[in-house]
């Protein structure tokens, strides 16, 4: 079966560099053509730009010691493409480009692969009370509504690529997936912007893409939302958040900042938290990248570092976390501990974070992607999920891979729910 997937990840790197002979390409299409999966997986790592994202991704998880356990997961018999071996700039051809992000997105894939092989011939336990295409539950994907600051609202993915909405001196735009604020080009700055702000809600089941008026990035995954100004003024920027994001903050320099001994004072880039308790946390950042998952069924407020450096407070309390580490805030008093940061912002390549937590962390992840709900029949299985868990992947894929690493699942479609017994 390893044969199988390094023969796979052969021909589709051959395809992105345009190399496939016509016997290969024979060989390709036939592998398509054995299940929707195929098909499915090829689709989604073929897309440039959506490897070209990826690929970015990883190598801002520049932490040695976060690579190398990202290289310790890694199959011997897989191929390897020594991307990161210094901190420079990469510049590579795009067919270049994309065969690196394929191997390394057919290492994590792997384990998906050879579950969703092993399990082809078997049947899923599943309780299908009604097979009506109403109750057939679906992975999230791109969906969010945008409220602008005169209350008014749009929604995401039920409009077309373009200008959404002229407000203060930015352009709003709409462009493959991702919400982009741009100051207008004739703009002279007189409408004050910053007191207008915008917010965008992701529902269960979605996840949409953000960039700030500042330039910053932002990833917001499925049930939050995330409140900002549609222009940045100031000493400070300042947005809110519900529920979970990843973001890339774009450094900027202080207005009116004099340089001092060889350096300039950077605008802070703070994220305010909500919580049922109210405003009382926040992360402060330089420019860095970094995740926050704040919601409250979690009962902790989880802030993960890849790059950078960031200042986690709550009250009185505070404490700075190195990549690599993750400050966990319950209760006012906030604990520091290495994690796999490539794990945790897995949500932002695809895949469902399992690595390192309880198996109700992972049903948790799992309930608010695919928009059901968890039951526990019985005592609650004290298993951890080793592998990955494809947001692409169907429920039934979901439910296969779930009792491959003995945890007994099915799923009632029509009530919306996996059942997991012990």
């Amino acid at each position: 079966m390893q044969e199988k997937v390094n023969r796979i990840t052969s021909l589709i790197e051959k395809f992105l560099e345009e190399r496939l002979n016509p016997e290969e390409e024979m060989e390709l299409k036939t592998w398509l053509a054995e299940a929707e999966h195929n098909d499915a997986f090829f689709k989604q790592i073929t897309d440039k730009n959506e490897l070209r994202e990826k690929l970015r991704l990883y190598a801002s998880a520049d932490s040695e010691a976060i690579w190398k356990k990202t290289l310790q997961k890694i199959d011997g018999g897989a191929k390897l493409i020594d991307l990161y071996p210094e901190k420079k700039t990469i510049k590579m051809p795009v067919g270049k480009i994309a065969a690196a992000a394929v191997a390394i997105l057919f290492i994590s894939f792997g384990g998906w692969y050879f579950s969703t092989q092993y399990t082809t011939s078997q049947t899923a336990k599943t309780d299908k009370t009604d097979s009506g295409a109403q109750y057939r539950i679906l992975p999230g994907g791109n969906k969010a509504t945008l409220t602008l600051a005169d209350g008014s609202t749009i929604i995401l993915n039920a409009v077309q690529n373009g200008n959404l909405a002229d407000q203060g001196h930015m352009l709003i735009t709409k462009t493959d997936g991702r919400l982009i604020y741009n100051r207008k080009q004739d703009a002279d700055g007189s409408a004050n912007s910053t007191d207008l702000y915008n917010t965008v809600t992701t529902p269960r089941g979605g996840e949409y893409k953000i960039t700030l008026p500042d330039g910053s990035k932002v990833w917001l995954n499925a049930a939050s939302s995330l409140r900002f100004p549609i222009a940045f003024a100031g000493n400070e920027r300042i947005v809110e958040l519900t529920g979970e994001a990843y973001f890339e903050v774009n450094p900027q320099i202080q207005p009116g900042s004099k340089q001092q001994k060889g350096q300039v004072a950077k605008t802070p880039f703070i994220v305010k938290i909500n919580t049922p308790a109210g405003n009382k946390n926040e992360v402060e950042v330089l420019g860095t990248h970094f995740n926050v998952m704040a919601y409250t069924e979690e009962g902790a407020i989880r802030t993960t570092l890849v790059e950078g450096k960031v200042k986690v407070t709550s009250g009185n309390n505070f404490q700075t976390i190195s990549p690599g580490e993750q400050a966990k805030l319950r209760s006012g008093n906030i604990s520091v501990q290495n994690v796999d940061a490539e794990d945790v912002i897995g949500w932002t390549n695809g895949f469902i974070p399992v690595g390192g937590h309880d198996l109700e962390y992972t049903m948790r992840q799992i309930a608010r992607w695919y928009d059901v709900n968890i039951e526990y029949q019985g005592k609650k299985p004290d298993i951890v999920f080793e592998g990955k868990l494809p947001r692409a992947g169907s429920i039934e894929d979901i439910i296969k891979l779930l009792n491959l690493n003995n945890i007994k699942a099915r799923v009632n479609e029509k009530a919306r729910t996996i059942i997991v017994t012990s």
